[in-house]
């Protein structure tokens, strides 16, 4: 193993897990490429069950997609490693990053590994040598895919609400809300929105601003709801009710801690774009923090792509992390050939 003062050289440092991530992997393994994934845990960790993914007519659980993506990964050659990366500079053409070992551990992973129970935690799924302390590669190409985070509040039981009973994204999920009790928590037009849209699978939507200060629309759009048949409360969310992963109420944080009886709960915030590393390479990010990219998946600095929810291409399916991790593997695939190659 490499140590921080003789640091290996891969092709391709992939840093993000996900669906983007995963494919970005997958396809560069298959160009003969030697491949680092590095990856902390994450929402695909979650019990969300994608049923709008092409060929998957039950729907596939998003944990599920990372299990089988990491195989098909390491099926290729590629190095899995449960870590964080703490620094990454440019270094000339090349460029170097410091992981560190996770809080409960990190691990190396080589080869093929066997089929893993749903909810195994990843750790030594793959038989993984332990890292030692923090390690430093260097890679001659990069692409992140280090997602967003904000999709939800913060309350006991949370983690295992996230994919049965509270969902953000309506075109994921409006199906499965068929005809269920909803409450759509968010404060700006996008909430409006989805409260609007969800009106196409149930008549019982209630419209919760989830903050002190209320809504943050013009009073027109508050009079579209009240026309909808939606009724809005301009206050924050006191408590969400919940077991084994069901939400059952959203009590109101008003003078009299109204309790709502809900089936399930949007949520619709804006997201932060994870652009730390981003940031320590120099790419360019647009206003809101995402990283900007061509239909490529090419930064601003050659060698560097980006794919997923990180980007300025910014869309919440998993088709769509997909699609640009198998076009940035394309664009970092075509960066490593040698010119008469070009």
């Amino acid at each position: 193993m490499a140590t921080p003062d003789s640091p290996r050289e891969v092709d391709c440092v992939v840093v993000g897990g996900g669906a983007a991530g995963l494919s970005a992997a997958v396809n560069m393994g298959r160009m003969r490429r030697s491949v680092l994934l590095i990856d902390e845990r994450d929402r695909f960790m979650w019990k969300h069950v994608a049923h709008n993914y092409l060929g998957f007519p039950d729907g596939i659980a998003a944990v599920d997609i990372r299990r089988l993506g990491w195989r098909q990964a390491t099926k290729y050659g590629v190095e899995l490693l449960l870590g964080h990366v703490a620094t990454a500079t440019r270094d000339g053409d090349r460029f170097r990053f410091r992981i560190e070992r996770l809080p409960d551990g990190g691990a190396w992973a080589r080869g093929p590994g066997p089929s893993v129970p749903r909810d195994a935690e990843m750790a030594g799924i793959f038989g993984e040598v332990p890292a030692d302390g923090s390690v430093e590669v260097v890679a001659r190409t990069v692409i992140l895919a280090t997602g967003v985070s904000g999709h939800f509040p913060e309350f006991p039981g949370r983690d295992e609400c996230v994919g049965r009973s509270l969902f953000w994204c309506i075109h994921c999920d409006g199906y499965e809300s068929i005809d269920h009790v909803l409450a759509v928590v968010g404060h700006e037009e996008d909430a409006v929105s989805t409260a609007l849209d969800l009106l196409e699978f149930t008549k019982r939507v209630t419209m919760i601003a989830g903050r002190p200060e209320g809504f943050d629309v013009p009073a027109s759009r508050l009079a579209d709801l009240t026309a909808a048949g939606i009724a809005a409360h301009p206050c924050a969310v006191a408590e969400y009710e919940n077991h084994d992963g069901r939400i059952t109420a959203v009590v109101l944080d008003d003078p009299s801690r109204t309790r709502l009886p809900v089936d399930q709960v949007y949520t619709v915030r804006r997201t932060r774009a994870t652009n730390d590393l981003a940031r320590q390479l120099g790419l360019e990010l647009n206003p809101i923090g995402q990283i900007v990219v061509t239909s490529e998946q090419h930064t601003n600095v050659p060698g560097v792509y980006a794919a997923g929810d990180a980007t300025s291409l910014h869309d919440h399916q998993i088709s769509a992390a997909v699609h640009e991790g198998n076009q940035a593997a394309c664009g970092a695939n075509y960066h490593l050939y040698s010119p008469a190659q070009r």
